[in-house]
């Protein structure tokens, strides 16, 4: 089975100390794929710091330098791999930024070079801030030649006229009507692969979590942690489950204990892993 962290978020307002925080013993074990966004628009994120909400004003990565030498450290590292998360990931207007506008083409493109640029590394994944994507976003990415972190589906993108989308529905169909637990596989549409994330998240389940977990070991797939590091302190709204840095640290610990288990990042899973069949 392959294993990824997708953390999104980490943008001006992150500090190094936030995600050494967060991910310093995980990072011995595997690397940490993190969703960056180039320049942060301080909307009403809860990855805005409280003070900076609502005034809209544009906070670009180059800013804040110790938080470069660190990702330039990491990646080098290879403790960590760099996405793109949107151009700016707030919009006035409470919509995805990458679910319906005409510039996606060109935020894509000027994106992904700043941050290759600036942190010294190759993108091959783009995440969607707020998981909302839409036609354009998946043109946009597919132009770009970018793989995406999530899954779209035929309401929010798949082109109606592909034979990749209905033969990709299908499948899923069949896969929930046999066992209707995750995606523990790698979708590939043609122009753009996507990879399905398991939120860890505070209203996640910690049992479905750890069934799907199950279910991608026995079926020699993929499972992909789709997190926040800003959150990993905030406690489960489930009766009963563990915060959400120990739900993840439970997978963390599964996955660096099971020899079956390759832990990647998630360019090499969504590039190599196993495909819906």
């Amino acid at each position: 089975m392959l294993f990824c962290i997708r953390d999104d978020d980490t943008s001006f307002f992150t500090s190094p100390e936030d995600l050494e925080k967060a991910y310093s013993e995980i990072t011995r074990w595997g690397p940490v794929s993190l969703a960056v966004i180039p320049f942060c628009r301080a909307g009403f994120s809860k990855g805005v710091p409280e003070k900076f909400r609502g005034r809209w004003s544009v906070h670009p990565l180059h800013d804040n330098r110790p938080l470069v030498e660190y990702l330039r450290t990491g990646i080098s590292q290879k403790r960590f791999e760099v996405m793109l998360h949107g151009y700016h990931h707030d919009e006035p207007s409470g919509r995805g930024e990458f679910a319906m506008r005409r510039d996606l083409v060109k935020k894509i493109r000027d994106g992904r070079e700043y941050l290759q640029d600036l942190l010294s590394t190759n993108i091959r994944v783009f995440v969607a801030p707020k998981n909302a994507i839409g036609k354009q976003g998946l043109n946009a990415i597919a132009q770009a030649g970018l793989h995406f972190g999530g899954t779209a589906g035929i309401r929010c993108g798949w082109p109606v006229f592909s034979p990749a989308t209905w033969r990709t529905w299908a499948k899923l169909r069949r896969w929930h009507n046999r066992f209707g637990v995750g995606i523990p596989w790698i979708l590939d549409l043609s122009d753009h692969r996507e990879i399905p994330g398991t939120a860890v998240t505070p209203s996640s389940s910690f049992e479905t979590n750890k069934s799907i977990f199950n279910c991608a070991l026995q079926l020699n797939g993929v499972f992909c942690a789709a997190t926040h590091y800003w959150e990993l302190s905030v406690e489960s709204s489930l009766d009963g489950d563990p915060s959400v840095g120990t739900h993840l640290q439970y997978l963390v610990d599964l996955a660096r204990k099971n020899p079956q288990v390759i832990w990647a990042n998630v360019g090499d899973v969504i590039t190599n892993g196993p495909l819906l069949y």
